[in-house]
Parts: C-alpha cells; sequence; structure tokens
C-alpha cells in the first residue's frame, strides 16, 4: 500500500502544546474482524484495516481469506493442487533451449490446466547409429508447488494414445530443482527423496500413492526407450493434512506520528500441537531496507544517490545493470521482528517491539502438524500519540547478583522531553519475583514521592512530585529497591504513566545510557551460576494434625525454583518409611519464583494417613537439569 492510501486508513492529527495538554485519547487498530463490535468508549479513536492491505501472504486459504479469516490451506485429498500453484508463485519447471536451466513457460502451463487436450511436448528423438546402442532418454519436470504440502498421490494424463512414459520415477523435494549438473540428453536428475519408482509403463494414465512425504515440489523423471515424441495433457499432485507452513505479512501501518504502543490482542484458535506465531516490529518511515549502489570508485558503495538523497526502492529499481549494489536492514530506524507472542495471551499482551515509533508492522506464520491448525479472525493493537517523553533510556545496577538472594538496586532513567511531550508523573518497574521493599528516590527538583506496592505482586509503582516536564529534560531519576533475583538473565522492565490521563498508555523504558556513572546499559540481571533448581525449603508446621480441630491441618511446602526459562511441571511426593507411595500432588506450567505445596495429611484414595513419621520429595525436571529436595514430616492425632 503506498503512503498516500495508508493515510486515508488512519488519521493523522497535528497536536499543539495546548491541545497535548487537553487530548486524552486510545487509539485502537484493528486488521480484520470488520463484523465485530468496536468500542464505543468516550476518548476512543477506532480505526478499521483490511487483511486485503498485505505486504505478503502465502499458502493461505483463498476461500476463507475471502471471508475475513487467516487460514493455512487444508488440502482436500481429491483436490489437485498443481491446479492452484502459479497462484502461490510456483508452477512446472521444464528444460528449455536444449540446455541444463529450467523455466516455467506458456506450454508447461497447459500441464496444469484441466484440458487434457492441450500439453506439454517432449519431441521426438534421434536414434544413434551405433549398432547395438540401446535407446534410452530422460527428461525431467520439476512441479513447483508454491509451498511446503504433504503430498501422496502423483497422476499424470497423456494427450495423446501411446505417447507416455515408458518409466517413470517420482520425487519429493523440499526445494525447488532448475538445474542439471550438465546438459546433453539423459543428463537429467531428480533431487529431493524418491517416493516412487516405476521400471516399466504402458498406459496413458499414470495415477500412483505413497506414504506423505512433504515438498515443496515434485521432481517426475521421464524416460523414453524409443525416439517417439511424449505428449503429457496434464500433471496433478494430491495430498493431505495442512500446508506445512503459512504466513501474512502486513501492510506498514503509519499512525503519522510517534505512538506509545500499548497491548496487542487477537482472536482465533489452534489446535494442540499447531503454532500460530504472531509477532511485531516498529520503524519511524515506511521501509526496513537500505539500498546501496556502487560509485564507480572501486568496490565503492553509497546509500545516495548523485544529488545526496537517499536511496528508495524505486531509485534502487532504476539503477543500472552492474551498479546495484546489496540491500541491508534499516537497524538505525527499525527493530527486528519481536519474539512470537504467546498464543494464549489472546485477551492482550504488551507490544513487544520498541517505541515510540510512528510506524509498525505485523506478521503471522501459522504452523500446522499433520491434521492440526488454527486461525486468526482478527489482530488488534493500541496505541496513544504524542509519547509522554521522546525517549525514556534506562539501566540497572548492579547487573550481576547472588542467584536466590535478595540484593538492592539502583534504578536509574533519564528521560528526554520536548514541547510535544506531556511528560509524566509516575514510574513502574516490574519485579519478577517480587519486590522487599523500595528504599528511596533521587532527582533534580523532587520534593516527594509515594510508593506503592500491591501485596503479592511483580511490580511497583513511584509517584513523583512534581510531575517531570520539559525543564527536566535530561535528568536523572534514581530508584533504590531491594528484590530477589531466582533466574539468570532477569529483565526489569520499566514504564512512565501521566496519572491525569487515564486512558494514556504507559511508555516503556528503553534500555541504554541514562547515566555514566553506571555501567551496564541494560535493564537485565544475571547471576552466579548454580547448579541447584530448587533451594530454601521451608515446612511448615513439622508435624501435621489433621483431625478438624482447625489447627495444624495442613503443613505447607515453600521453596524457591530457580534458573527456569520454559514452563516445567513439579511435584510433591509423600512416602511412608517403607518406601510406599501415598500422595503425589502435581503443579503444571511453572516457572522460576516462589512455589510452595500443600498436604491435607491425605493419600491419593482422599484418606487419612495413619500417624507416623512420612518422607516428603518435592522434584522437578526441566531442559537445563533435574533438582530434588527431601526431609520428612510427622502426621499426629
Amino acid at each position: 500500500m503506498c503512503t498516500k492510501m495508508l493515510h486515508t486508513l488512519v488519521s493523522v492529527i497535528a497536536l499543539s502544546v495546548t491541545q497535548v495538554e487537553k487530548i486524552d485519547a486510545l487509539e485502537v487498530y484493528r486488521i480484520g474482524g470488520e463484523d465485530e463490535p468496536r468500542p464505543n468508549q468516550i476518548g476512543v479513536n477506532f480505526h478499521q484495516l483490511l487483511w486485503s492491505d498485505f505486504i505478503d501472504k502465502r499458502s493461505l486459504d483463498e476461500e476463507a481469506f475471502s471471508e475475513g479469516i487467516l487460514r493455512p490451506i487444508r488440502l482436500n485429498p481429491a483436490k489437485n493442487i498443481a491446479l492452484t500453484s502459479t497462484n502461490r508463485g510456483g508452477g512446472p519447471y521444464i528444460r528449455v533451449s536444449g540446455v541444463a536451466s529450467y523455466s516455467i513457460t506458456d506450454q508447461s502451463k497447459n500441464m496444469i490446466d484441466s484440458d487434457y487436450e492441450t500439453f506439454w511436448e517432449w519431441v521426438e528423438g534421434i536414434q544413434s547409429n551405433f549398432t547395438g546402442q540401446r535407446f534410452l532418454q530422460s527428461r525431467r519436470i520439476t512441479m513447483d508447488l508454491g509451498g511446503l504440502f504433504f503430498v501422496n498421490r502423483v497422476r499424470l494424463v497423456t494427450a495423446e494414445s501411446g505417447l507416455y512414459p515408458d518409466r517413470l520415477d517420482i520425487s519429493a523435494d523440499l526445494n525447488v530443482q532448475k538445474k542439471d549438473n550438465v546438459s546433453g540428453y539423459g543428463a537429467a536428475r531428480i533431487g529431493g527423496q524418491l517416493v516412487y519408482e516405476l521400471p516399466e509403463n504402458v498406459r496413458d494414465t499414470i495415477d500412483v500413492k505413497f506414504e506423505p512425504e512433504l515438498a515443496r515440489s515434485v521432481g517426475l523423471l521421464l524416460y523414453r526407450t524409443s525416439p517417439k515424441p511424449l505428449k503429457v495433457g496434464e500433471i496433478e499432485i494430491y495430498g493431505t493434512g495442512y500446508t506445512n507452513q503459512a504466513s501474512y505479512v502486513s501492510q506498514y501501518i503509519d499512525i503519522g506520528e510517534p505512538a506509545v504502543w500499548g497491548n496487542i490482542r487477537w482472536r482465533g484458535r489452534k489446535d494442540p500441537q499447531a503454532r500460530i506465531w504472531i509477532q511485531s516490529r516498529t520503524g519511524n518511515d515506511l521501509d526496513p531496507n537500505v539500498y546501496w549502489r556502487f560509485t564507480g570508485r572501486g568496490n565503492e558503495t553509497t546509500p545516495f544517490d548523485d544529488a545526496g538523497q537517499p536511496l528508495d526502492a524505486s531509485d534502487y529499481s532504476l539503477l543500472k545493470p552492474g551498479e546495484a549494489g546489496e540491500i541491508t536492514y534499516d537497524t538505525e530506524n527499525w527493530s527486528f521482528w519481536s519474539s512470537p507472542y504467546e498464543f494464549a495471551d489472546s485477551n492482550g499482551t504488551p507490544i513487544a517491539s520498541p517505541g515510540p515509533n510512528s510506524v509498525i508492522q505485523l506478521r503471522a506464520d501459522f504452523l500446522p502438524v499433520d491434521d492440526e491448525g488454527g486461525e486468526l479472525g482478527f489482530i488488534e493493537f493500541t496505541a496513544t500519540k504524542p509519547p509522554l517523553a521522546g525517549n525514556i533510556l534506562g539501566e540497572i545496577y548492579p547487573d550481576e547478583v547472588p542467584l536466590g538472594e535478595i540484593s538492592q538496586f539502583s534504578y536509574v532513567i533519564q528521560p528526554t522531553i520536548r514541547e510535544q511531550h506531556s511528560g509524566f508523573d509516575q514510574i513502574e518497574i516490574a519485579t519478577p519475583f517480587g519486590v522487599v521493599g523500595v528504599d528511596s528516590v533521587k532527582a533534580t527538583g523532587l520534593e516527594d514521592f509515594t510508593v506503592n506496592i500491591e501485596p503479592d505482586s511483580t511490580r511497583f509503582s513511584i509517584g513523583i512530585i512534581p510531575p517531570r516536564s520539559m525543564e527536566d529534560s535530561g535528568g536523572v531519576i534514581e530508584v533504590f529497591f531491594r528484590a530477589p533475583v531466582l533466574s539468570y538473565g532477569t529483565t526489569f522492565q520499566g514504564w512512565v504513566r501521566d496519572s491525569s490521563r487515564p486512558l494514556e498508555l504507559p511508555q516503556s523504558i528503553n534500555p541504554g545510557n541514562a547515566a555514566d556513572e553506571v555501567l551496564s546499559e541494560a535493564l537485565t540481571v544475571r547471576t552466579s551460576l548454580s547448579q541447584r533448581l530448587l533451594i530454601d525449603m521451608l515446612v511448615e508446621p513439622k508435624v501435621v494434625t489433621p483431625n478438624g480441630d482447625g489447627v495444624n491441618e495442613k503443613v505447607d511446602f515453600s521453596f524457591k525454583l530457580l534458573q527456569i526459562t520454559s514452563r516445567v511441571s513439579l511435584s510433591l511426593k509423600i512416602f511412608d518409611l517403607s518406601g510406599e507411595k501415598r500422595r503425589v500432588i502435581r503443579k503444571n506450567n511453572q516457572y522460576s519464583g516462589f512455589l510452595h505445596f500443600s498436604w491435607d495429611g491425605r493419600d491419593n484414595s482422599g484418606n487419612l494417613v495413619p500417624p507416623g513419621l512420612y518422607v516428603y520429595q518435592v522434584s522437578v525436571e526441566a531442559e537445563n537439569g533435574e533438582d530434588l529436595l527431601t526431609g520428612t514430616i510427622g502426621v499426629a492425632y
């Protein structure tokens, strides 16, 4: 989509300083989902975008797409996928001009037009004059499917009776073979995995089935044992299940001015084994590439034209042969694609791409498994503009602490605030494993501050009096707090807010050089390495008395789980002294943190265990190892 078209979809509002102080609005952008209810809250501006405005889409079901749904192609075993291969950028490659290169031609497309009377012809051969030499020639057809599919059937139909191949080999290839190693008759080869061999054929129609094989292309190696011509009317390819991968990349969505990114959410579904990866990236212009040209002075290249203006895609396409250089990623103005968002967070999760920026792009990758897939109805995100500040740099010190211990941290931020920015009066800091306390806050011109720590919360907030404004731009704010770190590489993400504008989104603090005397330039804290995953077991009470009097009715096992970066399962097992397992309690999908189990003195059948001494085991198995804590607990009545 061109810039002019984008601006018909996205409202661009020029705000004066006075308007910034008065306007409190949330911008909501939705791709797809035209039939979904629109937000109707006061102060919310809604922008409807369309799935049909895209940079790229591959292997998506066209019928579903026309109905506003992103869904990978699911193969109908009776549907010939070769017919639609050209729609996906594929088609039948044949050898051209007697050389070792292959192309899709008008004649080769006759093999996928559903007309058995149109054909591709392998013209009549020349018999050798050497007496007794056996005639055998081969010719390859590479059917590019335009995507990865599980194929399990190939059907070849000749256009004229008797002009069939005498032998046929079929392969499934993850790539598209477009060249032979050498030229000349008999040199053709097929790559990939050989899935079927037909050593002898006397039929005009060849219809073969085989075990499903993943393929981007299907190679057909045709043999003839006489100089007769071959006329192939149709090649049909059939498969099963979903396409192996499908993708959608949105247009560049121009917000019109730098904005603070809020949450992203979506509506869709996926089967248990399938995956859907939704990602974002943000930038300051409508092209994430840098275009280079050769200057004519040796290997020197430049991203500018002769007039000193940056090259764009249009300029690059007009460069003379030999003048075009490489195309590189514009890391100064664009972020890289974010890590995929957890699909389970479909009700809303913070946009991971940095800001403030004026342009955002979204992509969705579908990774089905056999007959398990998924779909998306819409993707929606929020933003507010202008931002609270031009940029907010932050860093934390120390950036390496003992694992599992409470440490004191200094969190330093430096905002850049211009006249178009509204400023802020709150700072929020995420503490993934809780916070013990906030000791002090320091800043130039600070008169007072407030601290808000919710019970069992993994973040705290600081109120700043007076608020930070343009006069405070470049000034440093330092927050001192105490918190534990239970995992290597823990990130203490931060945000700033303007409490006078409730619809204004919090603006992220970006890692960087906030103060010269702090050397980390990061918001991530490393820890000392440890072999332990479970530490600091606390068992209370030591004796459980489940007799119904309300005292010591259950025992609580509290501990720390360390160094876990993906979800794991934990178990508590209770054994009697003979080694018999009396109770098993499990917790699934756990991360590093403070965890606990409770046991009420009952076995797996719900019956109270006899009085006595019992052995407990708390265990975890993870990718980086396993660990076990064990001890004894008494039961009395």
